[in-house]
């Protein structure tokens, strides 16, 4: 059994699909998102919301991205700010107060300059009540091997899905940094992992000595692929009937806006996942299939003290 947990666990690290990341053309910088910013705010001053709208979405869609340095709590509490007041001139304030919300968390005591938002101000209410908005529940970041992550300008923190975070995602190679990617994740967005392995888990978690795989007598016993391969099918088929109810809530009309893009995203993953396990489930077969017929069904062999116990 150990051997085709062993098995399923390394094909599943193959067929993983990896975390998207954004095409960039040039490279962005820091200095850029502040700027934007800067701008947005001044718009805001103004009741300018095409000109807020322009750099809201300058920042969100082209800057943040691509940007190549490490955001600081700082930088990420302005970018939280500016998406707070892009949703504020939107008339979506759930978004707003989440968007303040994540920005206090990160620059607790910050007050608005009382050109943008002085006293009386729609926002600072918002603002306010943002206060006592709950983080969600904390979720654990995979970052690649070797490397680590950044959230909201805080090494290998905690997300929390109740809350907008910015995670940036860095590699470390002969002890030089990369910064691989910077990913704005939403509210109910399931969190990226970039491990390669989608369940978060090592070898070690599930108690398998990695030595074995240079057992190529142990692979050719049919028998585990064929085991392998009816636990990825059992697990495929719930995970899509999970993936369907979702979608049956995302799709029914008395579902809460709020929850449309947590159940779109788990109805998507679990949906992945489960295709996944299913050609798992058929490469299992293949294997299993394939030993049998070039080395004939598996049959037991006796160990030396077997032989030397037998009449």
């Amino acid at each position: 059994m150990k051997t085709c947990t062993t098995a399923l666990l390394a094909l599943c690290l193959v067929m993983i699909p990896q975390v998207a990341q954004a095409v960039c053309e040039k490279s962005t910088h820091v200095t850029q998102l502040g700027e934007a910013g800067r701008t947005a705010e001044q718009a805001f001053a103004a009741l300018d919301a095409e000109a807020l709208l322009t750099q809201a979405s300058l920042a969100r869609t082209q800057i943040l991205p691509c940007v190549q340095e490490p955001l600081t709590k700082e930088d990420a509490a302005a970018f939280h700010r500016l998406m707070a007041m892009e949703a504020f001139i939107g008339g979506n304030y759930t978004r707003a107060k989440q968007e303040l919300h994540a920005s206090l968390l990160l620059q607790p005591g910050y007050t608005f300059p009382a050109d943008v938002a002085g006293e009386g101000h729609p926002l600072l209410a918002l603002y306010k009540a943002a206060e006592t908005l709950p983080d969600g529940e904390g979720e654990k970041i995979y970052p690649p091997p070797g490397g680590y992550v950044l959230v909201g300008g805080v090494r290998n923190s905690a997300r929390y899905n109740q809350t907008p975070v910015i995670i940036q995602v860095f590699t470390v190679t002969d002890s030089v940094e990369t910064l691989r990617e910077t990913r704005y994740v939403q509210p109910g967005e399931a969190t990226p992992n970039w491990s390669g392995n989608a369940f978060g888990l090592t070898a070690a978690d599930l108690g398998i000595d990695l030595d074995e795989l240079q057992r190529p007598r142990a692979l050719r016993d049919p028998r585990p692929w064929f085991v392998a391969s009816g636990v990825a099918a059992v697990v495929g088929g719930v995970l899509y009937g999970v993936a369907l109810s979702q979608k049956n809530l995302y799709q029914d009309p008395s579902t809460n806006d709020a929850d449309l893009a947590g159940l779109e995203s788990r109805a998507n993953t679990l949906g992945t996942v489960s295709l996944i396990s299913g050609g798992t489930a058929l490469v299992c077969t293949g294997f299993g299939i394939g030993f049998t017929v070039k080395f004939g069904p598996h049959k037991a062999t006796q160990t030396p003290h077997q032989e030397s116990s037998s009449p």
